[in-house]
């Protein structure tokens, strides 16, 4: 039985504060429940998850969280009151009655003290539109985003403040004070003994006498802590000297942990790949590595790491062992260009299936980036390697490799795990052996470029392709199997398993190979709070050769898929199944992934 109580207070009594099972809405006609559902914190009780607890004072709040929201829609006058109905199991449901009034249009805009940009440029910024409905929160983003022009170009005592006049519809009045133009003067460090103030000041690309850049303080941000030598870095605005036309700048940093060691051991019990009718087999991994980031007390780093496993019953003679040295030396000579140099040992003998496996070498890798926008990465690797029979698919192994490689990497995606529009483009183009010498002799090139298209809202359109191709000098050696090319799976033609899609065995082992294409199409949208879905299609296919490559050929498969929202990017479940010939005999597959496809 329930009782309806119109206060706007529940009484206070000596027990637990009761659950929120229902919160209903009424009264709103421009924006949805769903929409306002999804603007407070407060949870109504569902089929999987419990509501929250009924609190007064948390009830007000959100109210006030609604009104707001209302008000950056160009509703200035909504009013949102609150009843409250009372079960006897201890269970409580909310009820909001909103007047949404009148929604205010934007009528004009009148600027005053604006002399660096003119009247029009502002208003393109702000992207004012006469007769539009008048959002608060869009005005003051642009706003911001109009700081952040100024002071990227000299202006760092900006101030812009916006008034409006109500009446039946909105006139906005921003009035500009820009301040002088200033150029960097000292930048000053605070005083630290751990780590040397030329390693700090080579990170800061502003020096003194510079024109005041907002964004290139920002990047000499970022790169202090790229040299994972502090916990927290601030750059802030300190003396001003008008007469001078100078800001100083004050760098205050907090040092991290430079030295460190980690290990993890882990038993597993399980068959191993060749097992056929046969007991589970006992296995035990132990890995560890010691770094130091502050080499020298001049952010050099070096790290160490080993991995180790063996199997029952050979369990204390190692079957696989690899070792790692890196040496990072951050900048050569004058530039800030990374190098990384990574000697390995590799050592694999697994007695159940009589084969073994050692390789060692020396890789090196050069990078360089242009802000967040370019990187370029090259690699060059030597290595030697003996193998005691050859390979099968099953069978973990390392090839010889004298290779030399380049990866160029443009990304102008507005965010990393969820973008909304943008693009990247990755080249990655490689040679093998040739002058470099060894046995095997080829050349691959490998390109993707992703494209992604804000329809409206959090509906987005996202557009990948694919394609890598390999020649090999000489045609009777084959490129060694782990380095040719594989499709299927989560990450490429959704619908087949992994590595699954182009030339199998007679025992449905996949063969990889020599050219690879593949497109993806996806939707993205929100569904509630932090879930999402997408719906897909994929389409492409793997063949031998350049040569033997038919549009005929491509497979099509289509599916849907849910995201959850995490810290680390959107955890997805897929289901795709594959269409045209051939379907009838592939059944859905489904994939569980961390991150989007592309």
């Amino acid at each position: 039985m329930f009782c309806l109580l119109v206060l706007n207070a529940y009484p206070q009594v000596a027990q637990e504060a009761p659950e929120i099972v229902g919160i209903k809405f009424s009264g709103n006609h421009s924006l949805t429940s769903k929409e306002l559902l999804g603007q407070i914190r407060i949870k109504e009780k569902r089929f999987v998850s419990k509501g929250s607890y009924y609190n007064q004072h948390h009830l007000a709040r959100e109210i006030k969280r609604l009104e707001d929201y209302y008000t950056l829609h160009g509703f200035l006058d909504a009013k949102i009151t609150d009843s409250l109905s009372l079960g006897t199991d201890n269970v409580i449901s909310v009820f909001l009655q909103v007047a949404e009034g009148k929604q205010y249009y934007l009528r004009d805009v009148t600027l005053s003290g604006n002399t660096v940009f003119s009247e029009q440029e502002y208003l393109e910024i702000i992207e004012f539109q006469a007769g539009s409905t008048f959002n608060t929160f869009k005005i003051r983003e642009n706003l911001f985003a109009m700081l952040a022009l100024y002071r990227d170009n000299g202006y760092p005592l900006i101030i812009i403040q916006d008034n409006e006049i109500v009446d039946d519809s909105v006139s906005l009045y921003i009035e500009v004070n820009e301040g002088p133009r200033l150029k960097i003067g000292s930048i000053n460090i605070a005083d630290l003994t751990q780590v040397s103030h030329q390693v700090i000041r080579r990170e800061i690309i502003v020096k003194e006498g510079d024109l005041f850049k907002l964004s290139n303080i920002e990047e000499s941000k970022r790169r202090l802590y790229e040299t994972s030598l502090f916990n927290s870095v601030n750059i802030r605005i300190g003396k001003v000297d008008t007469s001078a036309g100078t800001i100083d700048l004050d760098v205050e940093v907090v040092p991290a942990k430079f030295k460190g060691f980690d290990m993890n051991i882990g038993l597993k019990q399980g068959y191993t790949d060749d097992a056929i009718h046969a007991d589970p087999v006992l296995s035990i991994g132990l890995s560890g590595s010691w770094y130091n980031n502050n080499l020298y007390d001049s952010s050099r780093r070096i790290r160490i790491q080993t991995k180790v496993s063996s199997i029952y019953p050979a369990i204390f003679i190692p079957q696989q062992f690899k070792l790692d040295f890196y040496y990072v030396e951050p900048w050569l000579a004058k530039y800030r260009i990374p190098l990384t140099v990574n000697p390995f040992y590799w050592y694999i003998d697994n007695y159940r299936s009589d084969f073994k496996n050692i390789a060692y070498g020396l890789r090196g890798i050069l990078t360089y980036r242009w802000f967040r926008k370019i990187k370029v990465q090259t690699l060059a690797e030597w290595s030697q390697s003996y193998t005691n029979r050859t390979p099968i698919e099953s069978d973990e192994a390392y090839s010889e490799a004298r290779k030399v490689g380049l990866k160029f990497t443009w990304d102008e995606r507005d965010n990393f795990f969820y973008p909304h529009h943008g693009f990247k483009w990755v080249i990655e183009p490689g040679i093998v052996g040739y002058f470099l010498g060894g046995e095997n002799n080829y050349m691959q090139f490998q390109t993707q470029f992703s494209s992604y298209w804000n329809i409206f809202a959090d509906l987005v359109f996202a557009h990948n392709i694919n394609f890598g191709f390999a020649v090999q000098r000489d045609a009777d050696v084959v490129i060694p199997y782990e380095k040719r090319f594989f499709l299927g799976g989560n990450s490429s033609v959704r619908g087949y398993e992994q590595q699954m899609l182009g030339p199998l065995n007679q025992e449905l082992v996949p063969l990889g190979g020599n050219f690879r294409f593949y497109t993806n199409f996806e939707l993205r949208f929100p569904i509630y709070s932090i879930l999402g879905g997408e719906v897909f299609m994929d389409m492409g296919n793997l063949w031998e050769e350049l040569q033997d490559a038919r549009v005929a050929d491509l497979k099509v498969a289509l599916g849907m898929g849910v995201t959850v929202e995490t810290p680390i990017g959107p955890a997805r479940i897929d289901h795709g199944i594959v269409v045209g010939p051939g379907s009838d005999i592939k059944k859905g597959q489904t994939h569980i992934a961390i991150a989007y496809v592309f």
